[in-house]
């Protein structure tokens, strides 16, 4: 399978890059997603649907069954995406810099097949 994927996120017009979105092996069956979309280009549907597409090719060419999103402490909008998707909050762990995350899991077969 590999232990990594991470796609650049582009607009259609203009044609530049927004971001980018990951997938990295954790367990045998689990992926973490994370994104990232640069400030200038937030808050236009850019990671919703990135995400969207990450979470089909999890699915259906990576064989997950659950993908893992962690967050900083007050990071809205990267919490409101993993609500969106259907994530749910699963509890806190401390990152490596001393802050807290939020971690949020997806079991992949609860989402609907066409992403």
């Amino acid at each position: 399978m590999g232990s990594l994927r991470h796609w650049g996120i582009w607009s259609i017009d203009p044609h530049v890059l927004v971001g980018g979105v990951e997938l990295r092996a954790l367990e045998s069956d689990e992926m973490n997603l994370s994104f990232l979309v640069f400030p200038r280009q937030r808050r236009r549907g850019f990671a919703f649907r990135a995400a969207q597409l990450a979470l089909d090719y999890a699915r259906t060419s990576l064989n997950a069954q659950a993908v893992v999103i962690k967050m900083l402490t007050g990071n809205e909008s990267s919490r409101n995406l993993a609500l969106a998707l259907g994530a749910l909050h699963i509890g806190d762990e401390p990152s490596e810099g001393g802050a807290n995350f939020h971690v949020f899991e997806l079991r992949l077969r609860d989402i609907p097949r066409d992403g």
